[in-house]
C-alpha cells in the first residue's frame, strides 16, 4: 500500500516542471495539484522555478494591467513577436532540465 501511495504521489522534475508551467495556463486536477505539491516540497530546485514563474507571472500581470485596450492593440506586431518569442523561449528553457544543472 505504501509503496502504490508513493508511486502516484512521485514525479519527477520534468513532470513537475510541467505542471507548474501548466498551472498558469489551466487548472489543475486534484490528482496534479497533490502531486506537484508533494514534489515541491521534496524539490528545493523545483521549488524555486515554481517562484520564478509565479514572479514572472506577477510582474507580467502588473505591467500590462496598466496598458489600456487601445495601448494594447497599439503594440507593433514586431513586439508582439517579440513577446510571443521570449514566452516561447521561456517555456523551453523550462521544459529543458539540463538547463538548470
Amino acid at each position: 500500500m505504501k509503496g502504490d501511495l508513493t508511486e502516484l504521489l512521485m514525479i519527477s522534475c520534468e513532470k513537475a516542471a510541467k505542471l507548474i508551467c501548466e498551472g498558469l495556463d489551466r487548472p489543475l486536477s486534484f490528482r496534479e495539484r497533490v502531486q506537484l505539491r508533494f514534489h515541491v516540497t521534496m524539490c528545493s530546485a523545483c521549488k524555486a522555478f515554481q517562484k520564478q514563474n509565479e514572479a514572472l507571472l506577477q510582474l507580467f500581470e502588473q505591467r500590462f494591467r496598466k496598458l489600456s485596450a487601445s495601448q494594447m492593440e497599439a503594440l507593433s506586431e514586431e513586439a508582439c513577436e517579440r513577446l510571443q518569442r521570449r514566452v516561447r523561449e521561456a517555456a523551453e528553457a523550462a521544459e529543458d532540465p539540463s538547463d538548470s544543472e
